[in-house]
């Protein structure tokens, strides 16, 4: 990517892998008409921080009565599939989603092919392999999922043609539409993608082509960070404005991220987060069963606890007490609703290391010296630390994120 000016797709691309993006130029759109060159300003000016929301509404003003989003920003244009599906795309990205969604979405499957495809351009019966998957990650934002008839049909019209019309773009961008779907991506697929990488890092369009080209391999990045990545980056970029109470500079706000996309912890409906806020014994019992990946032994409930029955989280604090990470308070009680302090959470981060036995051994005036002591030995403290305050959202945010390094 050296060799060319970064544009947006080059941002997204590195960002997607991790890099910092966050002093990269991207030039403002100007004076062009064409609504794709604001739907892909957005892709690459989200990641580096900047307000895009003059730009999301434009392209809301430019949904037409039909729900298509038109080919140019002040409205006319009726033939381009991509202005549509990168409207949605975009719009997601920026998280400013407030157009006719319904109207978007009974547009799109008017324009769904016969053989469940999608062509670049309205009223084209022959369906691009590329077009289809970006259509599919459109469907899936608009609320379809991959038992809908719409997206059965993408998927099987890719898999049936993808090996005969295959290009380094059309791998990739079927790998972006199943982490989209949240569907399994076969090593298959993914060793199908690395033919088409060069020993400089580049990608090339075919397997017959000696020579990387940008766009192949802008391609390519984005489609190996999602192939490891929990969510899509669409998604991933979704959740950086999810929160009208979380920046990007505030304390936790890379570790909140990173629980969010893994869906670990949630917001509010109000759409804030709440990172100040207390955290209950339960939420906690949450935070640290699905931070450690133990959720699939969430079954049975556990009647050692008075005040869990009929408790949200019995059955998740049942998993924790088995995996003896977390006991009760004693005379039969959990106390799901009182707060967690900072000594109960380093207790229990240091049992989750397999630590207890160091802690014990340590003797000092509170009974979770020894405990405070260990997991500050071990990096698992948060920020501003203290036994005796309650510990917050943010803050166990940070220490569920080192318990799942």
């Amino acid at each position: 990517m050296n060799d060319q000016e970064l544009d947006e797709w080059g941002i997204l691309a590195l960002y997607s892998h991790g890099f910092d993006v966050q002093y990269k130029t991207l030039g403002r759109v100007g004076d062009s008409n064409i609504i794709t060159d604001y739907e892909a300003y957005i892709l690459g000016a989200v990641p580096l921080g900047r307000n895009v929301s003059d730009y999301a509404q434009k392209i809301i003003a430019a949904q037409k009565k039909d729900g298509k989003f038109a080919d140019y920003i002040d409205g006319s244009g009726t033939d381009l599939i991509n202005a549509h599906v990168w409207g949605i795309l975009s719009l997601y990205v920026a998280n400013q989603e407030t157009y006719d969604k319904g109207k978007a979405l009974k547009w799109l499957k008017e324009n769904q092919n016969e053989d469940g495809g999608f062509s670049v351009y309205t009223g084209d019966a022959n369906s691009d392999l590329d077009m289809t998957a970006m259509a599919i990650v459109a469907y899936n934002i608009l609320g379809l999922d991959a038992n809908s008839e719409e997206i059965t049909k993408a998927l099987a019209f890719i898999q049936e043609n993808l090996d005969r019309k295959e290009s380094c773009e059309s791998v990739a961008w079927y790998i972006l539409a199943r982490k989209q779907l949240g569907l399994e991506i076969d090593a298959s697929l993914y060793n199908k993608l690395l033919a088409y990488q060069l020993q400089d890092g580049s990608f090339k369009h075919l397997k017959n082509l000696s020579r990387g080209n940008y766009i192949a391999t802008w391609h390519g990045l984005l489609a190996l960070s999602d192939y490891e990545a929990p969510v899509s980056i669409f998604t991933r970029l979704h959740n950086l404005n999810k929160f009208k109470d979380l920046k990007r500079n505030d304390y936790a706000f890379k570790e909140i991220m990173e629980l969010v996309n893994r869906k670990v912890v949630s917001g509010y409906p109000d759409g804030t987060f709440k990172p100040d806020a207390p955290v209950k014994r339960s939420e906690f019992a949450k935070f640290l069963v699905y931070g450690m990946k133990l959720q699939h032994l969430i079954t049975g409930e556990t009647g050692a606890f008075t005040d869990l029955k009929g408790h949200w989280s019995n059955r998740i604090v049942n998993v924790a007490v088995q995996k003896k990470l977390m006991q009760g308070i004693g005379s039969g009680k959990f106390a799901p609703e009182e707060k967690i302090t900072g000594a109960q959470v380093a207790t229990i981060l240091v049992r989750a290391k397999g630590l207890e036995s160091q802690a014990k051994s340590i003797t000092g005036t509170n009974w979770y010296d020894g405990y405070v002591a260990v997991a500050r030995q071990n990096g698992l403290l948060y920020q501003n630390f203290d036994p005796t305050k309650y510990a917050t959202r943010a803050q166990c945010a940070v220490v569920i994120a080192k318990l799942m390094k």
